[in-house]
């Protein structure tokens, strides 16, 4: 009895400081690595930044939950800007836990492909089929940091020149019905292909002409092409959205150098 008053009497452990409750939470660790990249990359929407950012960050570690914190990273900032280098390789880091088998974790191309697919996920079926054509890797084979970001640079200007070329379909379609008349599409057409004629068969390039792709400039050249497709009015028919975008981008994925 005497033993159980006197434990029930003890001093009652200290509580948990502030600091502590951080610490052991790694609070601090997440809050400074978010405010760094927040800095870093200066987005547009920091509110949304923030949320996308805790997202990331409470995934668990499966396939596609890797996957999933990659494009999350990768989504942090816009391609032409100097930090996207810095999460391309956080991006790389994160794929590289992926279990290969007992013993081994990298990037193979497995998760590589299924990346791809993530960040070509708003592109039409038609265009993304022949551009992983290009960029497959072999299920097993193991893909270094060089291939990977090639890789992602080409998918990210592909995302932003197909945007471009659904919003010029946008304009084309005078009566908001989905289709657009086949003279205008094509003379439009005519005028991508030459501003992409001229670049090289690299990402580098690819993503210096895809600047060339201004909106000012495209639509000097869509005013041109509708004045001679509207003189012309030779191939009667229409464009759909989807058949104008892949049309779009058939010179595109002509400078995509297979990986193999």
């Amino acid at each position: 009895m005497a033993d159980r008053r006197k434990a029930s009497g003890a001093a009652p452990e200290p509580a948990e400081t502030d600091r502590q409750f951080m610490d052991k939470n790694n609070v601090n660790g997440l809050l400074k690595d978010l405010l760094t990249k927040l800095i870093s990359n200066r987005p547009d929407d920091p509110i949304r930044f923030i949320a996308n950012y805790f997202e990331s960050v409470t995934l668990e570690d499966p396939a596609n939950d890797l996957v999933n914190r990659a494009v999350q990273v990768l989504s942090l900032t816009h391609h032409s800007r100097p930090v996207f280098e810095n999460n391309v390789r956080s991006a790389f880091l994160i794929l590289s836990k992926h279990k290969v088998n007992k013993r081994l974790h990298g990037v193979n191309g497995t998760i590589h492909g299924q990346l791809m697919q993530a960040l070509c996920q708003n592109i039409p079926s038609a265009v993304t089929i022949r551009l992983f054509k290009r960029l497959e890797c072999s299920e097993h084979e193991a893909i270094t940091y060089d291939v990977f970001r090639s890789s992602v640079f080409t998918c990210c200007v592909l995302n932003d020149y197909a945007s471009l070329a659904a919003n010029l379909f946008t304009t084309l379609d005078i009566q908001k019905t989905g289709k657009a008349d086949k003279n205008l599409c094509e003379s439009t057409l005519d005028q991508l292909r030459t501003a992409l004629a001229s670049s090289r068969k690299d990402v580098k390039r690819i993503m210096e002409s895809s600047y060339n792709l201004a909106p000012e400039g495209l639509y000097l050249a869509l005013e041109r092409a509708y004045k001679w497709a509207m003189s012309r009015r030779q191939a009667q028919g229409f464009y759909t959205q989807d058949q104008f975008v892949s049309e779009a981008a058939e010179t595109f994925l002509a400078k995509v150098k297979k990986l193999k």
